[in-house]
C-alpha cells in the first residue's frame, strides 16, 4: 500500500479522450494523485493552442490556462475535477478538439504521469441561414436570388432575376456581372434576361447558366469563366436543365417548350455561337429543370407527368455513355411503394448527384404540396436506389433564423462538394429571401 510519504508523488489524469455534443453543456476530467505526502501539489492543466481547433469563449468556457491543487489533506487516489463547458452555437461546423497537457512547478516534488487530455466537440447544428435578405440586397435594392451554385472557395454564385445581374455571396455581396453587361453578353436577345432555368459548374469554376427572357422561347447557353470575359457558347428553344462534365455541357431540351425534340443535347465548353448537338431523344419524357451527372460520366434527370409511357412517366432516368453511344433507361421511381416522397405531380424540381463516405447519391427536391410537412429534399442512393428523407420545409424553417419562409417558392438547390445543401427561399406573399445551408444529412 502507498505509504503516502510522498516520497514518489504522481498525478495523472483518468482519461485520455472523451467526446460530447455542443448540446451537452459541459465535461468533467479527473485527476488522481498517488502517495500525495501531506502536501499542497498545483496542478496546471493548459490548452496546447497548436494542436487545438477549438477556440476559449467561442467553443468552450475556460480560460486557457488553468491550475487546479490536491490540498495537503489530500490521500492516494484522491482526485480533483475539472469542469469544461462547452458553447453551443448556431454554427454549423466540423467537430472541433481541444487538446490539454498537465505540468507541475518545478518547485514542487511531484512528477506527471499520464499527461495529456483530448477533447472532442461534436457539431449538432445542420441548419443555418447562410445569407439574409439584407445580405443579398444589391444596390437596386431588388433582393431575390436563382439559379444557386456553390464554387470550391466556398462563395455562392446566383442569378438575381428582379435586379437582372450575376452576384456572389461569401462574407459580403459582389457583382460577377451587372444586368447591363449581362444583357451585353447576350446580344442576340433584344429583350431584358431575366429568367435563369438552370446552372451549373466545372471544377475550374466556371458556371454555365441557361438565361432567356420570359417572353421567349430560346434559351442562350451562358459561360462565367472564373476569369476573363463571358461567352455565350450556344442557343436553343426549350432548354430547361444543364450540367457540366469532362469538358461538354449537356442540356435537357422540352419538345413542348420549343425544343427540336424531347431529350439530352449539348455543347463543348469553350467555343461560341455554336448549334446544339443532339445527344438522345425519345418523346416520352417529360424532363424538368433539374440534371446531374455521377462519377462514371452517367446523366440524370426527372421525367415529369406528361411523358408517354409508364416508363418515363414521373421516373428519374438515366443517360448511360452519353459521350457515346448514349441511351435512355428508367433510373428509378422516386414514388414507389415505400418511398418517403409525396408525389403531386411534377414535384422533383431538381436532381444533384453528391458523395458521402464513397456512395453516390441521387439529391432530389420534391415541391409537392401534399407532403403533411411541406416541400421534402430526399436521398436515393446510386447504388442500390434506396430511398431516404433528408429534411422538409417544416424542419427547415424551424431550424433556420429566417421567418416567412412560403413553401412553394423555394428554389432549386445547390448541393456542395461534401454534400451540404444550399436552399435559396426567393419573395412570395410577404416571405423573406436568404440562402439556407443544411449540413449532414445524406445517410
Amino acid at each position: 500500500m502507498p505509504s503516502d510519504l510522498g516520497e514518489s508523488t504522481s498525478v495523472s489524469l483518468l482519461e485520455t479522450s472523451a467526446t460530447l455534443g455542443e448540446g451537452d453543456a459541459a465535461y468533467t476530467v479527473d485527476l488522481t494523485i498517488s502517495d500525495p505526502g501531506f502536501k499542497e501539489v498545483p496542478v496546471d492543466m493548459s490548452l496546447n493552442a497548436s494542436q487545438s481547433t477549438a477556440t476559449p469563449g467561442e467553443d468552450l468556457l475556460i480560460p486557457a490556462d488553468t491550475t487546479l491543487r490536491f490540498p495537503e489533506s489530500a490521500t492516494s487516489d484522491g482526485s480533483v475535477s475539472l469542469e469544461i463547458p462547452v458553447v453551443d452555437d448556431e454554427m454549423i461546423e466540423q467537430a472541433e478538439t481541444a487538446a490539454f497537457n498537465l505540468s507541475i512547478p518545478d518547485s514542487v516534488d511531484a512528477k506527471i504521469g499520464t499527461s495529456q487530455f483530448s477533447l472532442t466537440i461534436e457539431n449538432n447544428d445542420f441548419f443555418e441561414v447562410v445569407a439574409g435578405a439584407s445580405d443579398l440586397e444589391p444596390a437596386s435594392g431588388n433582393t431575390d436570388a436563382h439559379c444557386t451554385v456553390q464554387r470550391s472557395t466556398g462563395e455562392m454564385v446566383f442569378f438575381n432575376s428582379s435586379d437582372g445581374g450575376i452576384f456572389s455571396y461569401d462574407s459580403g455581396l459582389n457583382v460577377e456581372r451587372s444586368a447591363s453587361n449581362l444583357n451585353s453578353d447576350i446580344s442576340a436577345e433584344s429583350n431584358t434576361i431575366n429568367r435563369c432555368d438552370g446552372v451549373a459548374k466545372d471544377a475550374n469554376d466556371n458556371v454555365y447558366f441557361l438565361f432567356r427572357n420570359d417572353e421567349g422561347s430560346t434559351t442562350y447557353v451562358y459561360k462565367l469563366p472564373a476569369s476573363g470575359s463571358p461567352t455565350v457558347l450556344g442557343s436553343e428553344a426549350g432548354l430547361r436543365g444543364v450540367i457540366h462534365d469532362n469538358g461538354t455541357v449537356y442540356l435537357a431540351g422540352v419538345a413542348f417548350d420549343g425544343a427540336p425534340e424531347d431529350g439530352f443535347y449539348s455543347v463543348n465548353d469553350t467555343d461560341i455561337e455554336q448549334s446544339v448537338s443532339t445527344v438522345v431523344t425519345d418523346a416520352d419524357l417529360d424532363l424538368g429543370y433539374g440534371m446531374d451527372v455521377d462519377s462514371d460520366g452517367n446523366l440524370y434527370a426527372f421525367s415529369g407527368g406528361f411523358g408517354g409511357t409508364a416508363s418515363r412517366t414521373l421516373k428519374i432516368v438515366r443517360v448511360t455513355n452519353p459521350s457515346g453511344s448514349a441511351a435512355i433507361e428508367e433510373f428509378v421511381d422516386p414514388y414507389r411503394s415505400g418511398s418517403p416522397l409525396v408525389d403531386n405531380g411534377d414535384n422533383i424540381l431538381d436532381v444533384d448527384v453528391a458523395t458521402k463516405d464513397g456512395n453516390e447519391f441521387l439529391v432530389v427536391y420534391n415541391a409537392s404540396f401534399s407532403a403533411q410537412n411541406g416541400e421534402q429534399w430526399g436521398s436515393i442512393r446510386i447504388s442500390d436506389q434506396s430511398i431516404s428523407l433528408l429534411f422538409n420545409q417544416t424542419q427547415l424553417a424551424e431550424n433556420t433564423s429566417a421567418s416567412g419562409y412560403t413553401g412553394g417558392f423555394t428554389e432549386p438547390m445547390a448541393v456542395g462538394a461534401n454534400g451540404d445543401i444550399f436552399v435559396a427561399s426567393r419573395q412570395a406573399f410577404g416571405a423573406s429571401h436568404y440562402i439556407a445551408r443544411v449540413a449532414d444529412q445524406l445517410p
